[in-house]
């Protein structure tokens, strides 16, 4: 699914860290901050995801259960859709085709925050595409539904998941000092607290993060990869952390 940060272009490296250091697909792999799937869906076994943006989960939960989506989103459509979401409300969709016209129809995957067809540019100017955008997002994720059927999704904030002993853990967050998914605001120091809890809970932490205070976290791999969250592109490096107390076994290949 195309999501803003999605991990999908390093989510291979990722998952032989995840498959190194799981102890068998009955282990549950959690990802608390689940996103567009593109780590999750190619992750085999217990697996149970969660996310705050409710329209998010519907959207999931709905495909999950088979549930009738429009292949081709009209401007209005999209501006229906928008105004039930800035409004809490249904009057036009449901809470399933609320996050599919967001997430299928928003330029960038960024939710509700433009049109994909109709962009507008810092200086107001429209940009013409050559390509459909919201065919290839609807193509892209019509590729994950049978990789998401047996996946637990639950709506909550990652502090009120519960999450079976000694899991997996990957979390994605919203990076520091970057555009956000969301206009609110993510609680960093809250999150490293909870993250070296459940650490010391006996679960096994990764986190997606570009810098992370290194009095507590230590830094296992890194890859550049080129950056798309606006008109430009822009090489930045990826990292995966773990709580600088929590054992791991290595990585064969790492930087």
């Amino acid at each position: 699914m195309k999501y803003m940060g999605s991990k999908d272009k390093i989510s291979k490296e990722i998952k032989e860290i995840i498959d190194l250091n799981r102890t068998g697909l009955e282990q549950a792999y959690v990802e608390p901050m689940v996103g567009g799937a593109n780590m999750i869906d190619k992750i085999k076994g217990v697996r149970i995801a969660a996310d705050n943006n409710k329209y998010l989960i519907a959207m999931w939960q709905g495909l999950q259960q088979g549930l009738i989506y429009p292949k081709e989103i009209s401007k209005q459509m999209y501006d229906n859709a928008k105004s039930d979401f800035k409004n809490g409300s249904n009057v036009f969709y449901s809470d399933f085709l609320i996050g599919w016209i967001g997430f299928m129809a928003s330029f960038n995957g960024k939710f509700y925050n433009g049109y994909a067809s109709d962009y507008i540019d810092g200086k107001n100017k429209k940009i013409q595409y050559d390509r459909n955008y919201i065919d290839e997002s609807i193509r892209n994720i019509e590729t994950q539904i049978q990789l998401i059927k047996d996946i637990e999704f639950y709506c909550c904030d990652y502090s009120q998941l519960i999450i079976p002993e000694k899991s997996i853990i990957y979390c994605d967050i919203p990076y520091n000092d970057t555009t956000k998914y969301r206009t609110n605001i993510f609680d960093y120091p809250t999150f490293y607290d909870w993250a070296e809890l459940k650490s010391e809970e006996g679960h096994k932490v990764f986190i997606s993060e570009y810098w992370m205070p290194e009095s507590r976290f230590t830094k296992i791999w890194q890859k550049k990869i080129k950056s798309n969250l606006s008109t430009k592109t822009q090489n930045k490096i990826e990292c995966l952390f773990i709580p600088r107390k929590q054992i791991i076994n290595q990585y064969a290949t790492l930087f």
